[in-house]
């Protein structure tokens, strides 16, 4: 086995997450320049070509949309099903196909990303198209769950970021799916039934922020940055949609958000931290604005206001540049 051999197949078994780039390092004593800034977050470097392909997918989705949309009053239902979920598992097979034949390259998952956006819009026409009576909730929901658990038996084959994503994102819709065939939609029902949505929301929330830090330094390490920015986001979102009808929710808010602060160092991650920070102020806001406009005036609760901001930009940044990028 020549030199090309043996990297080609080191860079193989590291794509696919069998050798993490931590044990070639303590492997080979590698050591990181210490000019070097690595983020925890994984964000792939650029390339040109990533780039192409990317805005490519981007064309390719919206010229079949566009195409769909021209035909659609001429076609049956036959033809509905198969220009949409027909054409998505199609596409998805011959990414199955080049995963295989050409690891190296992303050009396969390219195509598992331009299936993975027409399955499920292409199982909601199927429905329709099969039905007489409309969506059942429940039916909508174990056809999501059917989604998830392909692309999960998927992302077991290939081992791909990208089919993880859609097994992340089809897992969630199915969550959410469940709990409207229960309990109804977020504003039906039983009294209360919002705060369902939301307590769940902070629950996803910690879940993504758990799968990113579980998936550092793993074949799923350009998914960590995303995660760690929906889970912070749904999380505080969630939680601050509480503050406004409850007393105590917003004294427990400043726990939270000064959590989010700590949490963004332990894992070195700037999303949370930036997230965390534009949550506090947008607290600080609604409690200025709730409780001291007219006891102090508005314009001196404004100026107020704009120094603590400007306070918490400084601490923002103060953190950042002691806790995550040394």
């Amino acid at each position: 086995m020549n030199k090309e051999e043996l990297l080609r197949e080191l860079s193989n078994k590291m794509s696919t997450g069998e050798i993490s780039r931590e044990e070639v390092i303590a492997r080979f004593n590698l050591a990181t320049s210490p000019q070097v800034k690595v983020a925890d977050e994984d964000v792939p470097g650029f390339s040109i070509t990533k780039m192409l392909y990317v805005f490519g997918a981007a064309i390719v989705i919206i010229g079949i949309i566009i195409f769909i949309s021209q035909i659609w009053e001429d076609m049956g239902s036959f033809g509905r099903i198969n220009v949409t979920l027909g054409l998505g598992l199609l596409i998805t097979a011959i990414g199955s196909v080049l995963l295989n034949s050409k690891p190296d390259e992303n050009i396969g998952s390219i195509f598992h990303f331009i299936g993975g956006m027409l399955v499920p819009g292409g199982a909601l026409v199927t429905l329709y198209e099969l039905s007489t009576g409309g969506y059942h909730p429940w039916v909508v929901a174990i056809t999501f769950g059917i989604i998830f658990v392909f692309y999960l038996l998927l992302n077991f084959i290939h081992k791909s970021a990208v089919l993880t994503f859609f097994a992340i994102a089809n897992g969630t819709t199915t969550v959410y799916l469940i709990l409207n065939a229960i309990v109804g939609g977020p504003e039906e029902g039983w009294f209360g039934i919002k705060d369902v949505y939301q307590y769940l929301t902070m629950v996803i929330g910690v879940g993504y922020l758990l799968l990113g830090h579980a998936f550092r330094g793993t074949w799923n390490r350009n998914l960590v940055g995303a995660l760690y920015f929906f889970g912070i986001s749904g999380f505080l979102g969630a939680g601050f949609s509480q503050v406004f009808d409850s007393g105590i929710w917003q004294m427990i808010y400043f726990l939270i958000v000064f959590g989010g602060l700590f949490l963004s160092v332990l894992l070195k991650s700037r999303s949370v931290l930036v997230m965390s920070t534009l949550f506090l102020i947008a607290h600080v806001s609604y409690i200025t604005g709730e409780y001291f406009a007219d006891s102090i005036g508005w314009p001196i609760s404004l100026v107020v206001l704009g120094f603590i901001i400007i306070g918490l930009g400084y601490a923002s940044i103060t953190i950042s540049k002691k806790y995550i990028n040394n």
